[in-house]
């Protein structure tokens, strides 16, 4: 945002947000979709046609957005997160030409429920390669 390639940013699942990052995010035009109002946002999100028009979407997922049950395996856990279907609905809707994508935040070290987390990103990565290859 900083360097003006991008134009938009998104950020969606926000559990916890320091003042400091509220300001930045207003400075530099962030849509923040924290949980808090999720629920109530879910339906409008539904119909937001994420990058329609753009032609360059780049995708980051932080793993740790999602839920603990659903990704216990992640450096910062916090209850209260998106579920599996929630971040799938998201990507579903983006309309732009993906350019480029990332999943973070995954920790091997704290996947201690059978390589649940592992799992969970391994889908992910694949979910987003096949929208990125359409």
């Amino acid at each position: 945002m900083e360097g003006g390639y991008a134009r938009r940013l998104f950020q969606f699942g926000i559990r916890s947000i320091s003042k400091e990052g509220r300001e930045q995010a207003k400075k530099f035009g962030t849509e923040l979709y924290e949980m808090r109002t999720f629920s109530r946002d879910h339906q409008y999100l539904e119909n937001l046609k994420l990058g329609e028009g753009v032609k360059g979407v780049y995708v980051s997922v932080d793993i740790d957005s999602l839920d603990p049950a659903f990704a216990p395996g992640v450096s910062h856990i916090e209850p209260g997160g998106l579920s599996f279907r929630d971040i799938l609905n998201i990507l579903y809707n983006l309309q732009g030409d993906i350019v480029g994508a990332d999943a973070v935040e995954f920790n091997p070290q704290r996947d201690t429920v059978d390589g649940m987390t592992a799992m969970v990103a391994a889908k992910l990565v694949r979910e987003l390669a096949a929208k990125i290859s359409k």
